[in-house]
């Protein structure tokens, strides 16, 4: 083994631990004992991740390294990461094949002879398979380290990573690793920064973001959550700066508006229904959401008779009234009945206030002045004054577009 794995490898001075309480297998491989099978293929994900953060007052760059071992039948052998603060590696590119490098590194330790370890960046799997040559000074020097270290197995050999779930794992450890870096100890209270607001507070008092990893203080979780946002159509996506992670509302029902959350959860669950295909119940205690290809395949008879799910009640989907049994939609409509439904009431709202329903989605659509093309939240353009739909965002009408 060559003695100049000194980068990324050897030179523990740069390494955080991420839990102080555990014992790194790299630095104290006498007391790591794993059942590993000298004869077995084990399989190694890795990522490499760089990111600016706030410690104390000063922001600085810090690389995040996760890996993880298993054999192949999916059963983890051994997950670890760590944190570099050394400025030639915080790039994409190195940062990646630092881990790498630790990863086959460790293996090699823990006394595996075949291995394969595993890229979802494309350029590095170009690199690793020596199908790229790299431009960059420290991205060659790392990448020779790498072909050093494969010599070191009987068998290894790099793929392309295609199970998103080993990679999301790995990503968690990177993001870990970073996060460890913005705490610290004054006296027995322990910090961490928020990189949203740049405030001290406490680790319980942050929130990780799914998907994307973030650790973000309550106190600016809140702000994407607040029902004045929601109300206004807003995405509740996760605050770090730039990033674009959509937020899942039941993780942050703690510390979320409630009413903010419920909208969203609501929303999500309609987004998921194609918007021709979305029937509500009747019922204004119920109002509850249904697929209509779910209701139609309960319903051999193919009308327009409908049993929500949720409370029970029949209904018809069409007049969006309790089922008028054995009578048809328009005779319904002529009848006492109807006239005294809540659906007769809102229809001759909708006709006294000037109001229209969306020729889609049949929701209740206001003009507030202006040109007569409109938009309803289902996304569906139409025209204002007589419903005909709109082409490539134009008017396909007559209709004068000031609306008089």
């Amino acid at each position: 083994m060559d003695n100049d794995l000194e980068l990324a490898i050897k030179n523990t001075d740069d390494l955080k631990r991420v839990d102080q309480e555990s014992k790194d297998p790299l630095l104290a491989q006498d007391e790591t004992k794993l059942d590993l099978d000298s004869n077995h293929t084990y399989r190694l994900n890795s990522k490499g991740l760089v990111s600016k953060e706030l410690i104390k007052d000063d922001m600085m760059l810090v690389v995040g390294l996760g890996w993880s071992l298993c054999d192949s039948h999916d059963n983890t052998k051994l997950e670890t990461n760590k944190a570099l603060r050394k400025k030639k590696l915080a790039h994409p590119e190195p940062a990646e094949l630092a881990a790498i490098i630790h990863g086959l590194n460790q293996a090699w330790k823990l006394g595996v002879k075949n291995i394969q370890f595993f890229c979802d960046d494309s350029k590095i799997l170009a690199y690793v398979t020596r199908k790229a040559t790299p431009n960059e000074s420290i991205v060659a020097e790392l990448l020779e380290k790498v072909f050093l270290l494969q010599t070191e197995f009987t068998s290894c050999q790099a793929l392309a990573a295609v199970n998103r779930d080993d990679i999301n794992s790995v990503i968690k450890l990177a993001k870990d690793a970073i996060a460890s870096q913005t705490r610290w100890c004054e006296g027995d209270t322990e910090y961490e920064s928020c990189p949203v607001c740049y405030d001290y507070v406490s680790p319980n008092d942050k929130f990780e973001v799914s998907g994307c990893f973030h650790r973000i203080c309550v106190t600016c979780m809140r702000e994407p959550f607040s029902s004045e946002q929601i109300l206004r159509g807003n995405t509740a996506i996760c605050p770090y700066p730039d990033c674009e992670n959509d937020l899942v509302p039941e993780d942050c029902r703690d510390f979320a508006d409630a009413n903010a959350s419920t909208i969203m959860i609501q929303r999500k669950k309609e987004k998921a229904i194609p918007v021709k295909y979305r029937v509500y119940c009747p019922n204004p205690s119920c109002s509850f959401l249904m697929s209509d290809l779910d209701l139609v395949r309960n319903n051999p008879r193919q009308s327009e008779e409908r049993k929500c799910t949720e409370c029970g009640l029949t209904f018809c989907k069409k007049c969006h009234v309790p089922w008028h049994y054995k009578k048809t939609c328009d005779e319904f409509k002529k009848s006492e009945s109807y006239l005294k439904s809540d659906a007769a009431l809102l229809e001759s709202y909708v006709k006294t206030e000037g109001c229209k329903k969306c020729p889609q989605c049949q929701h209740i659509v206001q003009h507030g002045g202006g040109c007569v093309q409109m938009t309803c939240r289902c996304k569906h353009e139409f025209c204002y004054t007589c419903g005909a739909a709109c082409k490539n965002k134009k008017l396909t009408c007559d209709c004068s577009r000031s609306g008089k």
